[in-house]
């Protein structure tokens, strides 16, 4: 018995390994980071000292009790108390081309997001009842292209595409997918200035206001002073970092962080409309700590407050704006102030392995 134990035990190790050197190899020369080093052209936009790479990721979001306030020309005022607001989240990160002066990536993830408000059965406004315990699923990806304009100068381009909602409902079975689809792309031109700096300029079309809105964009990556560190894709994120120890970052994180979800409300006042949309848009602030168990296997936990500019409900037709100006438009059908709270997030990663790299021959 204890030999077939042991000789158990020894099958599953082996196992692990052939699957990390497969995840390893595959996405070892893909990701800017110098453990793999990207530094071998001079135009790579990875920089040195920056955090691991994060290729199959399994996260956890949850928003703890916050208060709602509503108000609609149809429904009048409601408010409501949300005990927590939970993510769950899996993406998988995959090489697609490689050569040397072109690197192709891609992603996939896959989400699933609930509401439960407090004391639902006593609250009969619409919007709450219909988001309460509402599976508001995502799936899609995106490829990611990088390549050599000059001797430094790269060009970086982001699609991605997804599909967001309560598609998977039966009752809305006739409804076409596309309305589900939700794209967002970000081209920026950019310099290498060397081995610690990098940067760049853009534009983006993306829902990161909630509403979907076109917009300037700067990158910009800089290492110094040894262990200190600042990465910045404005105005979306900004993460200042410092590395602890060699298997360990500690981040200081701002993040505009929105998007939209198609979703259909089981109410007579909305038959017109087979699904609405779902906009919202939050701040975060943050502090996250990255922790490696092993080389290849890491761990993150963040924690921060979270305050909300947009939860509104709309039709779909109230669309695209190149102004900004959807961002006070008071035309929507339900509009919502969302109060701020504290939120956490628990993450487990696997990055690739220094140890396996060493024994394929990459490191």
């Amino acid at each position: 018995m204890t030999q077939n134990r042991i000789s158990n035990y020894d099958f599953m190790n082996k196992y692990i390994f052939f699957l990390n050197l497969l995840f390893c190899s595959s996405i070892a020369s893909v990701f800017g980071q110098d453990t793999l080093n990207s530094l071998k052209y001079d135009w790579n936009p990875g920089i040195e000292g920056t955090g691991p790479v994060r290729g199959l990721e399994v996260s956890c979001h949850v928003n703890t009790n916050y208060k709602v306030n509503s108000n609609s020309d149809l429904y009048g005022k409601g408010k409501g108390e949300i005990d927590n607001n939970r993510v769950f989240e899996t993406k998988l990160r995959f090489p697609i081309f490689l050569n040397q002066k072109l690197k192709i990536a891609g992603s996939f993830d896959y989400s699933d997001e609930e509401f439960h408000f407090d004391d639902i059965s006593d609250n009969n406004y619409p919007l709450y009842k219909s988001l309460n315990e509402k599976n508001l699923k995502s799936i899609g990806g995106s490829i990611y292209l990088m390549t050599q304009l000059k001797r430094n100068m790269f060009f970086l381009f982001r699609f991605n595409a997804k599909l967001k909602g309560d598609y998977w409902k039966e009752h809305i079975g006739d409804v076409n997918k596309y309305t589900f689809l939700k794209m967002e792309m970000s081209p920026v031109i950019g310099w290498k200035v060397n081995s610690k700096k990098s940067w760049g300029i853009g534009m983006a079309y993306s829902y990161t206001f909630g509403d979907p809105l076109l917009f300037p964009i700067f990158v910009y990556n800089h290492s110094f002073a040894d262990k200190w560190g600042v990465e910045a894709f404005l105005p979306a994120r900004i993460k200042l970092r410092y590395q602890a120890s060699k298997l360990c970052f500690i981040n200081a994180k701002a993040r505009l962080q929105g998007g939209s979800y198609s979703i259909h409300f089981d109410d007579p006042e909305l038959n017109d409309f087979k699904t609405l949309e779902l906009r919202r848009a939050d701040v975060n602030f943050s502090v996250e700590i990255e922790k490696g168990i092993t080389d290849w296997l890491w761990a993150s936990f963040e924690s921060g407050y979270r305050t909300n500019i947009n939860f509104d409900v709309t039709n779909k037709n109230h669309a695209f704006s190149l102004s900004g100006s959807e961002l006070i438009n008071k035309n929507s059908i339900i509009d919502s102030s969302v109060k701020g709270g504290v939120f956490y997030n628990i993450s487990v990663f696997l990055v690739p392995s220094k140890t396996i790299l060493k024994k394929i021959g990459l490191k």
